[in-house]
């Protein structure tokens, strides 16, 4: 039904399968009146690369009951690829009722041939209260698992209600999660988005997606505007559905991805969409359907970005970029942060490309969260002493090199650096994302207030004696007269980066015994490492983290307890996984619930028998809930 094929944070590329085409997501769902339909779809599949058409049952219902149920909805829009149908809940808000049922609504769908049909949910306002919301949610809950009973073959999509109350929002999605529906929906959000409540809406999906299954596409519903494509789709938003592009077009106005704007201010054409290169100003202004395509172009240019940006790894610099177009979604994006315990769990181990400082908000990115955290609990000081470099020219110990020959000649110390990411100790300045990272050469204010708040957080309980920032070479005068040190950056960045990626130990296992490395002919760095004769892992140029190899694989094994750094896949499947082919979702039983995306595992069968090493694509939740798609790419498999 869906499957995951890339990622970005908890944005995905996925692939939707319906009776009538499998549909790339993130995905645009022009909203179709059959009543006043302004653009044919035919014409949106060709034009501007519609997949996928959404319309409202309720309303083919009323206008043409009879002709839809004789040819179905496919031949009433005259669209061949898939379409969704709405039930009227919307309607049902906003005039107090309908006049039909649940029952028979989805029944409709079904008989009309929907590909995906919806429930009749209770719609809550954001201004609800907690009874109220309840109540809305437990009606909502009961219809859909009636719709459940009813949808026949066809794909059913249920809705998850509670007003602004996080926790009914959670409960909602958790009984949803437990009912027969495709497609996961995040309702009563229309609201919020008409008033700029942009915070209250992350607050929502975040709240929502807690609770939901990952393994279902999650439909944004009446999320029409490009400006908050990129930020749902980073809260794993899969589907948006969109009649802005009409109902703006009609009131004068034009949607860009930083904003709306009325033709009657415009002074020139600020766009370079097809139907803008040929239109003229007056165009614009005086023909409604000139202004529905280049609101569709826009919507669909820009979600083409998302998808772009989250195979290349970039998808929070993007949406760092949208949410400074306006002051509510700065708000919302500064949101995030104290979300991190719950998106660092979907952000993988590291991206592809650079890691980009767009501003304060950058520094807390659920990675950096991770990175912190982790220095915290894996890292272990190798010295008593510390000296404190200020920011400067990555990777440090490259950049640096002549002052740390000139300080260890001098002085027996560690060397840590006071990084805007947090205090950077000197072995981990080619790991992502230290040694990827771009910074500006001037901080501002705020971002020089959370480099001084991480630095005095790490330093309070590192377990150094003394530490001392360097102003100069005076400054070796304020540490203690130890004699020459012999800090190895190489070795230590060998150890260190062991235990930060697999867990304090991992360094111990891997390295004890007789140990060489083969470095670059070009740069000089360590690329390969060797221990009593077999190669155990290899150094990734990319991120500076490890790659594991099969023997690699089985020190590890031997040193961590169950379930630690383990993929657990049925027994009778674990075979073909010693074969070297990759771990399927469907047949993985369990995992290490500390694994992240792209971590590099070990495949165990349910004996706890190694049986591959390999990458995983996805965290535990998510390998425990898809039966579709690669859980583990296997790189070796271990006879």
């Amino acid at each position: 039904m869906f499957e995951l094929r890339d990622r970005d944070g908890l944005g995905r590329l996925g692939r939707f399968t319906t009776s009538h085409g499998t549909v790339e997501t993130p995905a645009l769902l022009p909203v179709i009146n059959p009543n006043q339909v302004i653009i044919p779809p035919k014409e949106m599949r060709a034009k501007f690369g519609a997949q996928i058409v959404i319309t409202n049952a309720y309303i083919v219902h009323r206008a043409m009951r009879e002709r839809a149920l004789a040819d179905g909805v496919h031949a009433i829009l005259d669209f061949d690829g898939p379409v969704m149908t709405d039930s009227g809940a919307f309607q049902q808000h906003v005039y107090g009722g309908v006049e039909v049922s649940n029952e028979e609504i989805v029944a409709f769908q079904r008989d009309i041939r929907a590909d995906v049909g919806t429930s009749l949910d209770r719609f809550s306002e954001p201004d609800h209260g907690p009874g109220r919301a309840w109540a809305d949610i437990e009606e909502t809950l009961a219809r859909t698992r009636t719709a459940a009973e009813l949808k026949g073959d066809m794909l059913l999509a249920g809705t998850v209600q509670g007003s602004l109350f996080v926790d009914l929002r959670r409960r909602c999605a958790e009984e949803l999660s437990k009912i027969d529906v495709a497609v996961h929906a995040i309702g009563g959000v229309v609201p919020l988005m008409e008033a700029y409540r942009f915070r209250d809406l992350v607050r929502v999906i975040v709240a929502a997606k807690q609770g939901l299954r990952p393994d279902r596409p999650v439909h944004l519903f009446g999320a029409g505007h490009p400006i908050v494509f990129g930020l749902a789709a980073l809260l794993g938003c899969d589907l948006f559905d969109s009649a802005s592009y009409h109902k703006y077009a009609r009131d004068g106005r034009l949607l860009f991805p930083d904003g709306t704007r009325h033709v009657e201010d415009l002074r020139q054409v600020p766009c370079e969409c097809p139907t803008c290169s040929a239109a003229s100003l007056g165009d614009l202004q005086k023909d409604e359907r000139v202004r529905a395509e280049h609101n569709l172009y826009v919507s669909f240019a820009e979600l083409r970005r998302v998808r772009q940006a989250i195979a290349e790894g970039q998808l929070w610099e993007l949406v760092e970029r949208r949410c400074r177009s306006h002051p509510h979604l700065l708000e919302a994006l500064r949101e995030l942060r104290h979300h991190n315990a719950y998106l660092e769990r979907f952000e993988p181990l590291s991206r592809r490309g650079g890691f980009y400082f767009t501003g304060p908000e950058t520094q807390h990115r659920p990675i950096l969260h991770r990175y912190r955290e982790r220095l915290q609990e894996r890292y272990s000081t190798p010295k008593r002493y510390v000296l404190l470099l200020p920011e400067g020219p990555r990777p440090y110990a490259s950049t640096q090199r002549d002052l740390l020959a000139a300080v260890l000649a001098k002085r027996d110390v560690h060397v840590l650096v006071k990084s805007v990411w947090g205090p950077v100790p000197i072995e981990f300045d080619e790991m992502y994302p230290i040694g990827q990272s771009l910074v500006p050469d001037v901080l501002d204010a705020e971002s020089l207030e959370a480099l001084e708040v991480f630095a005095q957080r790490f330093l309070r309980g590192a377990g150094y004696e003394r530490g001392v920032l360097w102003r100069g070479e005076a400054s070796l005068e304020d540490l203690p007269e130890t004699g020459p040190g012999d800090f190895d950056v190489v070795h230590a960045r060998l150890h260190a980066v062991a235990d930060f990626q697999f867990g304090r130990g991992a360094a111990n296992a891997l390295f004890s015994g007789k140990v060489e490395t083969v470095r670059s002919k070009r740069t000089g760095k360590v690329r390969t490492v060797i221990r009593e004769g077999e190669h155990v892992l290899s150094v990734r140029a990319e991120d500076g983290m490890y790659t594991l190899k099969a023997a690699g694989a089985k020190l590890l094994h031997a040193a961590f307890s169950p379930p630690t750094l383990r993929v657990v896949v049925e027994t009778e499947t674990a075979e073909f996984n010693r074969q070297g082919r990759n771990a399927m979702a469907k047949f993985v039983v369990d995992a290490d619930p500390e694994l992240r995306p792209f971590d590099e595992v070990l495949v165990v069968d349910q004996s706890d028998a190694l049986v591959a090493v390999g990458r995983a694509l996805l965290n535990r939740e998510e390998m425990l809930a898809f039966r579709r798609g690669v859980a583990v790419q296997v790189r070796e498999g271990l006879p």
